[in-house]
């Protein structure tokens, strides 16, 4: 039986009306298994580890397993019973190597202290899950409230590590030294009697790690896709016959724009996708069309209008319970319903789309810009620069607006009226004019909000300390993003409401009491704290 409740907030649909999530206890259930499995996998790997033994074999198993977390858990049965199988195999190896080589070395072996599962039928499994399904419902957790945000928070980091590193990887990057630190992390979630404050320690220092991870696929995006630059990207509907791309990664991108090059089929981005135009190498293909969104992270919503078939990252699929069949992927275990693209053979996708109706008449929309070039980041923190050294400003606020929605720019138009006069404001994708107002016109990207983070640092070292960050839209990276501005020393972040699916309730709140993160409420108010 799904867990229904409603939650108004135009962040989640931008309309005006409310939405409504679904939890199902079953999904719920087998992420837990999922991630039981693998944090008792992590911890026989890394008792090995520091026994010289070489676990490279094992670790990229984990990484790869970790990031099934980030999509979609509504497997079909015998995909679940394939993962979690090879999952429980895996651990059982293990655990008998590191049992056995205690032995033959007169140690005593220190076990996992949970309850350990053998899972060799598909009987095995639906027992144990039923019973993760019934703790769901009745059993009291062990851990603290803080314990549990924590452990949630380790979990987000750890995924969204493990996804940048699988996209490295497809750039041919093999970074193990970061590998290593994302297993040390999810194995510290094993120690419960560790202190609060000593898995916050532990939170701290993996985002020094989590930063250089994030950096390095920036660059090689970049490199691969060539320099940023700004862009103009039309939210306008064409004639004719469309397909939806949507997740993160520029690669599956490039790869579908070259099997569409003979096509009259155009191609549309969604979501973080939009980064795509502001790359020169991507921007060229001709059947790239335009940005088509109607909501911020209310995906249903998006596709249940768009006429034509939808791909999505292997790597970056949200929860959807609806618009079974139009969607495509190249994960390598697609959720029940959607359907399976392998060795980058698009055909499927393409004849979805030639049989679709596709749009029937162009409709015009705004447009968006995107990107920001170097010339123009340096110009402007100059500018900064020159106003700090003769006391004009004494406070930086840097504020992610998606302004095409209305209740943001609203709050966004309040605060800029209402904010001190030695405020310097740096807007992504806000069009108010101010003198103390830098409009990088850019829809928010935080490569470009790292460059001009770094670039404020390498100058001026202290310039941190006068800096404020609001973020008014969550995703998946959103938790990853907030430990990165921490490790740059952001002491002030301020995050708009999540839609539940993003970040549940209790982990919003889990930020705030945990690591200060505040809550944006009004205009006026956020401008006393600040």
């Amino acid at each position: 039986m799904n867990k229904f409740f409603s939650y108004y907030s135009a962040l989640c649909t931008g309309i005006n009306t409310s939405s409504v999530f679904t939890f199902d206890p079953l999904v719920i259930s087998i992420k837990k298994m999922l991630v039981e499995e693998l944090k008792q996998i992590v911890f026989y790997i890394e008792k090995l580890t520091n026994l010289n033994f070489d676990m490279s074999l094992y670790r990229d198993k984990v990484i790869e397993f970790i990031s099934l977390l980030i999509v979609n858990l509504d497997f079909n049965k015998e995909s679940f019973f394939v993962i979690i199988q090879d999952l429980n195999d895996n651990k059982l190896k293990l655990e008998e190597i590191y049992k056995k080589y205690c032995s033959d070395n007169s140690l005593t072996p220190e076990l996992f202290a949970q309850k350990s599962y053998v899972l060799k039928t598909k009987d095995d499994i639906l027992k144990i899950l039923n019973e993760y399904e019934r703790q769901n419902d009745y059993e009291v957790i062990d851990y603290s409230l803080n314990k549990k945000n924590l452990s949630d928070i380790i979990i987000s980091l750890v995924l969204n590590a493990c996804n940048c590193l699988i996209e490295l990887k497809n750039f041919g990057i093999d970074y193990i030294e970061a590998k290593k630190e994302v297993l040390k992390l999810l194995n510290s979630s094993n120690f419960p009697q560790l202190s609060d404050e000593e898995w916050k320690e532990k939170i701290k220092e993996f985002s020094h790690c989590n930063y250089k991870i994030t950096r390095e696929l920036y660059k090689k995006i970049i490199e691969k896709y060539g320099p940023i630059r700004n862009s103009i990207v039309s939210t306008s509907k064409y004639k004719g016959k469309a397909i939806l791309v949507s997740g993160n990664s520029l690669r599956d991108l490039y790869y579908i724009l070259k099997a569409v090059e003979n096509t009259d089929i155009n191609i549309y981005t969604h979501h973080e996708m939009i980064s795509a135009f502001q790359y020169e190498k991507l921007k060229q293909f001709k059947n790239l069309k335009g940005h088509y969104q109607r909501s911020i992270n209310n995906f249903p919503l998006d596709f249940a209008y768009f006429p034509g078939p939808i791909y999505m990252s292997g790597n970056s699929i949200p929860k959807i319970d609806v618009i079974r069949g139009q969607i495509y992927t190249s994960a390598k275990y697609p959720a029940f319903g959607i359907s399976k693209i392998e060795n980058n053979n698009f055909k499927p996708l393409i004849d979805y789309a030639i049989k679709s109706n596709g749009f029937e008449n162009d409709e015009s929309s705004m447009d968006i810009s995107v990107g920001c070039c170097v010339d123009e980041i340096n110009y402007n923190i100059d500018k900064i620069l020159k106003k700090i050294n003769n006391k004009e400003i004494k406070k930086i606020v840097i504020i992610g607006s998606m302004y095409i929605f209305s209740n943001t720019k609203e709050y966004i138009n309040d605060f800029i009226k209402n904010i001190s006069n030695d405020t310097f404001i740096i807007s992504f994708s806000n069009k108010t004019n101010n003198e103390n107002l830098w409009n990088v016109n850019s829809f928010y990207d935080f490569i470009i909000l790292y460059e001009i983070i770094e670039k404020l640092k390498d100058i001026k070292e202290d310039i941190i300390e006068m800096i404020s960050i609001i973020i008014l839209d969550c995703n998946n990276r959103t938790v990853s993003h907030i430990f990165n501005l921490i490790y740059l020393g952001i002491k002030d972040i301020f995050i708009g409401y999540c839609c539940p699916n993003i970040i549940n309730p209790l982990l919003f709140q889990g930020l705030k009491d945990l690591f200060g993160i505040n809550h944006i409420s009004n205009a006026g108010d956020d401008i006393k704290k600040i």
